[in-house]
């Protein structure tokens, strides 16, 4: 279901920081894609028809493909007979799945789920991250996002807009029916409900999450709305696919109702939840980060008496169980729910909804309260320097470290009187960061590269952000790669974000990892909807020589795991590292210079292992 695909996608977060390199594939059912589009760390995905879903042959097919593609790893979160057949076919090494007794032989590690837990662990999110300690990954602070694209919040900002909706006032979309009658909360109970919203914030704007077949059943709980509440309701008012309906949840102030994958989508996308759990769903794992922006009611609250099983185990009597479960139990909760995300005055978020040719908005952008400390380190940067300290002009304060440059670098960087520059000998790329980190005084952190640009829509966005966001400790950046001039839209980099802007107190990059550096980041992280042009590759030569230095770098981490290099190294892993970027990367679709690239990119793959040699006959 939706909100299982969308939780269990947090898995490719923590992969991606372990793994960077790695091709990360998600086999999940097709209507559930929308939910997962876009997202950053996925590279591909494999797709659960209806055809699969009714025909064995067709199910065989597809686990007979998840063969071909050889997989290293797989991990099946899934853990039912369909996932059971697809996971005996692979030739994976390392099968991950959940402990089942009559499955236990057809993974190498089988996670047993937590059994005991209070109200507010998580479980679903704590379940899904245990699934990767077999790989050596402790993963935590990682939550379920969406990727909308600045074009689908554009159009759902103007949708709305056209619809007469007031972006500035609040706009409350309500999840009137669950996926099933045992997920529903019982239609004069969800009237009653809405009720409470409208009176409660008369000046509210209230829309209804439906399907187009559940319109019968939408417009029966509205008629049971008072006369009243009815004048704040705008019937007609949704999308048409599920992503025009992310492009509209992502405006309103908040989704209040049944529990299920709308909530989970308006999680996703950061808009506060109060939601309404059937009586046989357990809570404690899918409370998804309760805390005051996301509320959640049960039965189990109110009248604990009623459970001497385990929730699941109420699922044929939850139609009677329901009836129970009246509003007046929480209506103190809604209320004081609705007080914490009532708007009050206009914020930056509503503001960010009005078109940018007006002059509050002109204004409001301007705006910066929270310090900043851009970082560079750098070495023979005297191409980039001048252009990369100008699109820094924002910060309150700009720090280049540099391992005592040889091409006129250095000259260049005491021209600028704003700029602190310490020169320190290069150990790897972690130690270099984290002692640029120490050296910041304020806050928050813009740590770029200096081959990396700052547009002014990702400047205004991360000004934006870092003032007027308290949930995030860390945002990632998606990067734009360019050979010269030419944009680079394949050959492996289709999918690269990084870290580039955090909290000082929140990052400290892996010793560990002294190339391809990663910072293990405490606290939650988001994806910034601007990207970044990143001019890396100069010519055939410089971008071999920046392979070699990665490649000695890697040797050195090679060396310290105990890695010893043999044929398999040398001929197959700079061969397999072509043919992926090249081929199933679409490195072929970028030309000449997509060869180029990947190319080079297997030639620094065989480089690592020719240094690794050399450093072991050395030793």
């Amino acid at each position: 279901m939706i909100g299982d695909v969308l939780t269990s996608s947090i898995l490719f977060e923590a992969l991606r920081q372990k793994y960077p390199s790695a091709q990360l594939d998600y086999l999940i059912n097709e209507h559930t894609f929308p939910v997962v589009q876009n997202n950053p760390f996925i590279d591909n995905y494999v797709f659960y028809t209806k055809k699969e879903d009714e025909s064995k042959r067709a199910l065989l097919k597809l686990a007979l493909k998840v063969r071909r593609n050889n997989y290293d790893v797989v991990i099946d979160v899934y853990s039912k007979l369909t996932s059971f057949l697809i996971c005996s076919f692979s030739k994976a090494k390392t099968k991950i799945s959940y402990y089942k007794s009559y499955s236990t032989f057809l993974y190498h590690h089988n996670v047993k789920r937590l059994e005991q837990h209070s109200s507010t662990d998580n479980l679903a999110i704590h379940h899904r991250l245990d699934l990767l300690k077999p790989l050596d990954i402790k993963a935590d602070n990682i939550s379920p996002k969406i990727y909308l694209t600045k074009e689908e919040l554009l159009k759902g900002k103007n949708y709305l807009l056209n619809q007469n909706i007031d972006l500035l006032r609040p706009l409350f979309m309500i999840s009137v029916l669950g996926s099933s009658k045992n997920k529903t909360y019982p239609f004069e109970y969800m009237a009653s409900v809405i009720d409470i919203v409208a009176s409660e914030e008369p000046d509210c704007q209230i829309l209804f999450n439906y399907l187009p077949k559940q319109k019968e059943e939408a417009f029966a709980i509205y008629n049971l709305c008072n006369p009243n509440t009815k004048k704040n309701i705008l019937m007609n008012v949704f999308g048409n696919s599920l992503r025009e309906f992310l492009g509209i949840i992502q405006h309103c102030t908040a989704l209040i109702g049944n529990e299920g994958g709308a909530a989970n989508m308006a999680k996703a996308l950061h808009v506060k939840t109060f939601s309404i759990f059937s009586p046989w769903i357990d809570k404690a794992t899918w409370n998804l980060f309760e805390n005051k922006n996301n509320v959640s009611v049960h039965l189990r609250d109110y009248k604990p008496e009623i459970y001497t099983e385990p929730e699941k185990t109420y699922k044929e009597e939850s139609l009677n169980l329901y009836k129970k479960f009246k509003p007046a139990f929480f209506k103190d909760k809604l209320v004081d729910f609705l007080k914490n995300t009532s708007i009050g005055k206009v914020t930056q978020k509503g503001i960010s909804n009005l078109d940018k040719n007006e002059t509050l908005l002109s204004k409001t952008n301007s705006r910066q309260t929270a310090k900043i400390s851009a970082l560079i380190i750098t070495f023979n940067e005297v191409k980039h320097i001048e252009k990369v300290i100008n699109d820094l002009s924002f910060a309150d304060e700009i720090i280049a470290v540099d391992s005592f440059s040889t091409d006129g670098t250095l000259e260049k960087l005491k021209q600028f009187d704003h700029v602190e520059t310490i020169c320190r000998p290069f150990k790897n790329f972690a130690d270099q960061r984290n002692f640029a980190i120490e050296k910041a005084k304020n806050e928050w952190i813009v740590f770029i590269d200096a081959d990396e640009r700052i547009p002014k829509d990702l400047r205004s966005e991360i000004i934006s952000e870092i003032n007027d966001s308290t949930d995030y400790d860390a945002f990632l950046v998606k990067r734009l790669y360019y050979f010269k001039d030419k944009r680079i839209r394949f050959s492996g980099f289709q999918t690269d974000a990084t870290y580039r802007v955090y909290k000082k107190e929140s990052v400290k990059y892996i010793e560990e990892r002294i190339v391809h550096e990663i910072p293990k980041i405490s606290g939650k992280s988001k994806l910034l909807k601007s990207t970044m042009p990143h001019y890396c590759f100069e010519s055939y030569d410089h971008y071999k020589s920046k392979m070699e230095h990665y490649a000695k770098l890697k040797a050195i981490e090679l060396l310290d795991e105990g890695t010893k290099p043999n044929p398999f190294h040398f001929i197959f892993r700079p061969s397999y590292k072509f043919l992926l970027n090249y081929i199933f990367r679409l490195g072929i679709l970028d030309g000449k210079e997509g060869f180029i690239i990947c190319k080079l990119s297997a030639y620094g793959v065989y480089y690592r292992y020719v240094e690794l040699k050399r450093l072991i006959n050395k030793n």
